[in-house]
């Protein structure tokens, strides 16, 4: 059985990360604001990069019947994600801050612009040494079936494998309204940064009921927490301080 090729350091940070996600869960199902201090392990020290999806000129996809951008819904998200972190000690580098795109007075088509907001996104995750990228986005479908949020990662890394495979076991348990798998996806942002980086698509904005929720201020705490559990769960399986 497979848990006997561990170190007993490993179950006992497996333990602890268990009890501390519990809590976590309990905490946030009734509504409270979880306690910082229970997700500290791990991520403390850790350099950590959060990427709120489109901004600016960029839009994203827009909600149907609300018709709000999902430029703001990741800005929101990512802000409740980096003052969680913030406060369990990471350095919390975010790419944006407000409703911008960071292609600067570039001149030139859309597509010139986002292709340079996009490699400024990841010049400056190179530039801090970041342990980890986190992009924050919301999903879209013309069929408003489709719902549930989901995680992916770069092929050819197995870090971002495992990152997004904790994250989304999170995303599962503590969302509870979906049963998606991590996938592997080949993005610019992917292919380009070199520490484990994942894409966050935390839900169908092109979805109804998703919609709605998305918007919910307790639901995006929810998403926040559960992207932090994730976290620590992955630095308890790669042993990291």
């Amino acid at each position: 059985m497979w848990w006997w090729t561990l170190s007993w350091k490993k179950i006992k940070v497996f333990l602890v990360a268990a009890a501390m996600l519990a809590l976590l869960a309990g905490r946030i199902y009734a509504g409270a604001e979880p306690d910082i201090s229970t997700l500290s392990y791990g991520i403390a020290g850790q350099v950590i990069v959060v990427d709120p999806g489109h901004g600016g000129i960029d839009s994203g996809a827009v909600g149907r019947q609300s018709k709000v951008p999902e430029k703001e819904i990741t800005l929101a998200i990512s802000q409740k994600l980096a003052r969680a972190l913030s406060q369990a000690g990471a350095m919390v580098v975010m790419t944006r801050e407000t409703d911008t795109d960071l292609s600067g007075d570039m001149q030139g088509s859309l597509i010139q612009k986002k292709r340079r907001d996009l490699s400024q996104r990841v010049a400056k995750a190179q530039e801090v040494d970041a342990d980890l990228y986190l992009s924050i986005h919301t999903n879209a479908d013309p069929s408003p079936r489709w719902y549930g949020a989901q995680t992916f990662y770069y092929t050819n890394s197995p870090q971002s494998r495992i990152l997004a495979n904790c994250i989304q076991e999170e995303l599962v348990r503590i969302l509870g309204n979906n049963k998606r798998k991590a996938k592997e996806g080949v993005f610019y942002i992917m292919e380009k940064t070199t520490m484990p980086t994942v894409i966050i698509e935390v839900g169908f904005i092109s979805n109804p009921r998703e919609e709605q929720l998305l918007m919910d201020d307790l639901y995006q705490t929810r998403i926040a927490y559960a992207i932090m559990s994730g976290l620590v769960k992955y630095s308890a399986k790669e042993g990291q301080p």
